[in-house]
């Protein structure tokens, strides 16, 4: 795995930072160069940024440098982009209102600290170096990119494992723990650690931002803390990370929260099983809703629980290991609530960073078309399956 140093982070921030400025200045150059004398005026029926049409240049050739530039700075931020598009509606003289506006458009709350977020957080908490024009400045919510950003590998459906026969039980009923690996661990101590990739992940009635919030009332945080408490109660020691991983970047949410799950190992070396919990995603348009929809719950003593699943991440070099944690817990789900656990669901590909621990589960709670009193239900039985999981798995 490839670590950041400090230093690394550092030159990235200035290299970055001296890109964009020899970007502009060279932008400003060629645009003074080769303006006429006559104004560049926008076609008042144009409302998209691309389709922008600047007249009055002396050839043809300056006329595309502008708009290749007009392009390349549209697509460089949400917050640009924006400002083009006032613009238009305005009928202002697009091309050097840039120029003459830059202190306007790449300021640091609105486009160059969103750019470089780790970089400013290093600086500024690890380094106590504070960013002139950013003190004292509450930053704002940003859930954009989750909005805007899929993680490929989660997205695609991925093949669901066909069932299998179940392993010979103990007096109790519950099947019996079968060719997979045990482990040791210190009972005083934390031994078991739940965390979340996808924090921001929330249940209905969220509905807004993709159904992703901040507020723990109505996202996976909770889920997690309701597992967490079920198997505290029942003499396991928990450690409950609740850590926003994907956020401000989506797409980067796997290598933040595998940061974060490497860290506490490395510091509390008794943490032997983990599990990510998330929960699933359907979207509006997505031509398997109404069976989603049909598979989402089941009733429990005349509640309504989520449905779960567990995901593998095919290409984890423990793959096997983590399939069997994942087949057990299935077992044992199946014997206690029938029907509580969809399937083990393997990805095309991805690692899901389950190669952390050979005792790890990436466990879906539910979805999108669930409320989040369904998802608490879910939490409450999942709780009491894990700890019969991993009570027959600790020696």
């Amino acid at each position: 795995m490839w670590v950041k140093t400090q230093r690394t982070r550092v030159d990235y921030l200035i290299f970055a930072l001296l890109c964009m400025l020899v970007f502009l200045i060279g932008s400003t150059i060629v645009m003074k160069f080769v303006k006429s004398d006559g104004k560049n005026v926008v076609d008042e029926k144009t409302t998209d940024v691309e389709t922008i049409e600047v007249f009055n240049y002396d050839k043809d050739v300056i006329e595309n440098i502008d708009k290749f530039f007009l392009k390349i700075l549209s697509n460089s931020n949400s917050s640009m982009s924006l400002f083009l598009k006032q613009k238009i509606k305005n009928k202002e003289d697009i091309s050097f209102s840039i120029m003459e506006n830059i202190p306007e458009i790449f300021n640091i709350d609105d486009y160059i600290k969103s750019q470089f977020p780790a970089a400013f957080t290093f600086l500024e908490k690890e380094k106590g170096i504070s960013i002139k024009g950013f003190e004292n400045k509450k930053r704002p919510e940003i859930l954009e990119d989750i909005v805007f950003i899929d993680d490929m590998m989660e997205k695609e459906e991925g093949e669901l494992l066909e069932e299998e026969k179940l392993t010979e039980k103990d007096k109790e009923g519950i099947p019996k723990a079968e060719g997979i690996k045990t482990f040791k661990a210190n009972k005083n101590e934390p031994y078991i650690a739940i965390y979340h990739t996808h924090g921001t992940e929330a249940y209905l009635p969220i509905k807004q931002n993709q159904y992703h919030t901040q507020d723990k009332k109505y996202n996976v945080l909770t889920i997690g803390e309701i597992i967490e408490k079920k198997l505290e109660s029942n003499g396991h020691k928990v450690l409950h990370i609740e850590t926003f991983h994907d956020i401000p970047s989506y797409n980067k949410s796997y290598a933040k929260s595998l940061n974060t799950i490497n860290a506490k190992m490395k510091e509390q070396q008794n943490l032997k099983v983990v599990f990510d919990v998330h929960r699933d995603g359907v979207s509006e348009n997505a031509s398997y809703k109404n069976k989603a929809l049909s598979q989402s719950k089941i009733k429990i003593d005349g509640k309504d629980v989520a449905t779960f699943s567990i995901v593998i991440g095919p290409e984890s070099p423990n793959k096997d290991e983590v399939l069997k944690f994942a087949k057990y817990i299935k077992q044992v789900s199946d014997t206690m609530y029938p029907g509580l656990c969809k399937g083990i669901i393997i990805k095309p590909k991805g690692k899901f960073n389950q190669f952390v621990s050979d005792h790890y589960a990436l466990i879906e709670v539910g979805s999108n078309l669930n409320t989040i009193d369904e998802a608490k239900e879910s939490a409450k039985v999942i709780g009491e399956i894990l700890s019969i999981v991993i009570e027959n798995l600790q020696e």
